[in-house]
C-alpha cells in the first residue's frame, strides 16, 4: 500500500467541499499517471463523498470541473462511495494513534510546535484586539448619539429611533446592548477591516467573520453589513470560486417592422362586475404601443377559444391585418 499527501494552497481553501473532493482525485491521477493510464482494469476510487458519483453524468459544469473533466476521461475509472467509518485503511495513514506518543517527548514536540512565534511578527502590523476595544469604546463614550440613548434611558423611555431599550444598559458611560458593545456607523468600516482583513488570519467567510463579531459587537443589521463588505473584498472575490452559474448566450431581439404584426395580450380578472362586465381584455400592439382595452363578462375563470375569437375578429383583424406573433400568459 502506498500513498500520497499534499496541502492545498490558499486559493484551493476557499473551493467548495464538492470541488475539493474532486481535486484530490485529479492530485492522485496526476501524480500516479504513468501507472494509471495505461492500464486496461478499472480503477476503483473509494471516496466519503457521494455527490461525486454522479459528476461523470452532471451536464451543468463550472469552468474548472470542465477542466477536471478534461484530465478525468484519460483514465478508465469508476467512483464508489464508502463512509468515513467503513474506510478505516486511509483513516489510520492521517489520524495516527497517540497511545505512546508519552514516550517520546522529542516526537512530541516536532508535532505540536508554534510556528509563527511573537519574533517573527511585527506587532506593528498587527492591532491587538484589546486595542481595538478599548479605541471602540472611546467612540461609543463620544458618539452623539450615545447620548441621545443614554438621555432616552434615563427618562426611562422604552424605544429609541425603532430599538427597543429593554435589553440596553450603560455601563461607565458606554453603551451596551445584551452584554455586546454597541458600535456605531462611523466605526462598521474600520471594524470590518481589522476582523477581516488581519494579518493572521485573513480574509475569513461570511459565518466566520459574522461569528467573530457577533462575540464583543453589536449594531443594527450587522449581518447586511458584513455580506455587502465580503462581496465587495477585492482579494476575496479574486481567490474564492464564484457561485454564479454560466450565462447562456444571448439572442437577439425581434426586429419589429409594421405596425400591428406583433400583440401582446393580457386579461385583467377578478373585477367587480360594472354594467354587466367583469373582465378587461387588453391588446397591445408592439411596435408603436398601441392599446385596445375590450371589456367583457366571464362566467367562471376560464374563456372558450370561440369567444377568444370573437374579440380578435371585431378589435383586431377587423381593422388590422393578419397577424405574425401573439404573446399571452394563457397557454390554453
Amino acid at each position: 500500500m502506498i500513498f500520497y499527501s499534499k496541502s492545498m494552497i490558499l486559493a484551493e481553501i476557499n473551493y467548495h467541499i464538492y470541488d475539493k473532493k474532486l481535486l484530490v482525485i485529479i492530485w492522485c491521477f496526476k501524480h500516479w499517471w504513468f501507472k494509471l493510464k495505461c492500464i486496461e482494469l478499472l480503477i476503483q476510487i473509494f471516496i466519503d463523498y457521494q455527490a461525486l458519483k454522479i459528476f461523470m453524468k452532471n451536464k451543468q459544469l463550472s469552468r474548472w470541473q470542465v477542466n477536471y473533466l478534461n484530465i478525468l476521461s484519460k483514465f478508465n475509472f469508476q467512483i464508489i462511495f464508502r463512509s468515513g467509518k467503513m474506510n478505516t485503511k486511509v483513516n489510520a495513514l492521517t489520524r495516527m494513534s497517540l497511545a505512546n506518543v508519552s514516550e517520546s517527548a522529542q516526537w512530541l514536540k516536532d508535532c505540536f510546535q508554534t510556528i509563527l512565534t511573537l519574533d517573527r511578527v511585527d506587532v506593528l502590523l498587527v492591532e491587538s484586539e484589546a486595542n481595538l476595544y478599548q479605541r471602540v469604546c472611546m467612540i461609543n463614550q463620544m458618539n452623539e448619539l450615545c447620548d441621545e440613548y443614554r438621555q432616552a434611558m434615563n427618562e426611562n423611555k422604552l424605544k429609541f429611533h425603532i430599538t427597543k431599550l429593554k435589553n440596553c444598559e450603560i455601563i461607565d458611560s458606554i453603551l451596551f446592548r445584551k452584554d455586546l458593545l454597541w458600535v456605531f456607523k462611523n466605526m462598521h468600516m474600520k471594524l470590518l477591516q481589522k476582523i477581516h482583513d488581519q494579518f493572521l488570519i485573513s480574509h475569513l467567510d461570511n459565518k466566520q467573520t459574522i461569528d467573530l463579531i457577533q462575540w464583543f459587537y453589536y449594531w443594527s443589521d450587522h449581518q447586511v453589513t458584513v455580506r455587502q463588505y465580503i462581496w465587495n473584498c477585492h482579494v476575496c472575490q479574486r481567490s474564492k470560486v464564484s457561485r454564479n452559474s454560466i450565462n447562456e448566450l444571448h439572442h437577439l431581439l425581434l426586429i419589429l417592422q409594421e405596425r400591428w404584426k406583433d400583440i401582446v395580450m393580457n386579461f385583467i380578472t377578478e373585477l367587480s362586475l360594472s354594467e354587466d362586465y367583469n373582465v378587461i381584455c387588453t391588446i397591445i400592439c408592439c411596435f408603436i404601443k398601441e392599446c385596445y382595452y375590450v371589456f367583457y363578462y366571464w362566467k367562471d375563470d376560464n374563456i372558450s377559444v370561440e369567444e377568444m375569437i370573437w374579440i380578435m375578429l371585431w378589435n383586431v383583424y377587423q381593422l388590422h391585418d393578419l397577424l405574425s406573433s401573439i404573446v399571452s400568459n394563457r397557454n390554453s
